[in-house]
């Protein structure tokens, strides 16, 4: 008796998808240029070739810088910027994250905060920065924190205000008056001096008289670390509770100047975490009165 065993084979063919490996044919470039290109960091999307650029800078969405100058360097198997540290002082960090940054060859090393993100705009040569908006003292697009404010140059300013009149009657004497009024002024780093004239002449048939007076001398400077305005010699009190009056003396005052529109008066601390890039939104009565967009991390308004 003939025992016939079947045996079946199965065959699993399992498909791959495959990407060949992008070369480029060298034969196209200058024997002579060869070896200073380097095209493998053409191979990947999104390497940038270490040089410099000529760049637009933006935090969170808003431009801070136009046209600036950095220079971007091979750092282990990827290019990064190098930002100097006045660049970093247009960001508009608070002091403890700023002094947490330090500088290295010419580079603001910002490896303890990797919250930090960089990405650079090939298409618009943009410079994307996003920063947990708890980090930042304050950031608006019509603002620049104080640690970008210039004191100017030093020079001497005069202004001045002309008036004259002329009475010539038919009958009687003529006279004729003259005033100049003003404030003069010098300007020497932060401070300022300043000195408010008057002049008067009079001429008639039968008179002649002159006359100059300076009202009020006083020396002036800005505090952008207190948000305020220190003023030395004449100036003026003033309140909305007392009379105001006249004095020789000191005044140390703030100045709401120096603040960004949305800070000007009075406004609620609203914070959180954001886990995903977010909206914050106040609302009053079913009606908005803010809204800004917020990058992940804390978020402090």
């Amino acid at each position: 008796m003939n025992i016939y065993r079947l045996s079946f084979v199965s065959c699993l063919v399992v498909a791959m998808p495959c990407a060949l490996a992008v070369e480029f044919n060298l034969n196209v470039l200058d024997k002579s240029m060869r070896d200073r290109i380097d095209i493998s960091l053409l191979k990947e999307k999104g390497v940038i070739a270490p040089g410099e650029y000529f760049v637009s800078v933006a935090v969170n969405n808003n431009q801070i810088s136009n046209g600036q100058k950095i220079n971007w360097h091979k750092n282990d198997d990827k290019t990064i910027p190098c930002i100097n540290d006045l660049l970093v002082d247009k960001f508009g960090l608070k002091p403890e994250v700023r002094q947490s940054l330090p500088l290295i060859n010419q580079c603001v090393d910002f490896s303890s905060r990797p919250e930090m993100l960089f990405n650079f705009d090939q298409a618009n040569q943009q410079l994307n920065i996003t920063i947990p908006q708890a980090w930042l003292a304050w950031h608006s697009e019509n603002w620049t924190p104080p640690s970008t404010w210039k004191e100017g140059v030093a020079g001497v300013l005069m202004d001045y205000n002309l008036f004259a009149s002329s009475y010539r009657p038919q009958d009687g004497s003529s006279s004729t008056n003259l005033n100049a009024y003003g404030t003069a002024g010098i300007n020497t780093g932060a401070w300022r001096l300043r000195s408010d004239y008057q002049l008067n002449q009079t001429d008639s048939d039968d008179n002649h008289e002159q006359s100059g007076e300076i009202s009020r001398t006083y020396l002036f400077r800005p505090l952008p670390q207190l948000g305020s305005k220190l003023t030395l010699g004449e100036t003026d009190f003033s309140s909305n509770i007392f009379d105001g009056f006249s004095y020789t003396g000191a005044a140390l005052a703030s100045d709401d100047r120096m603040l960004p529109w949305e800070l000007r008066g009075y406004a609620p601390q609203i914070s959180g975490i954001a886990q995903t890039n977010a909206t914050v939104t106040i609302s009053q009565s079913g009606r908005v009165i803010y809204q800004k967009k917020s990058p992940t991390r804390p978020i402090y308004h």
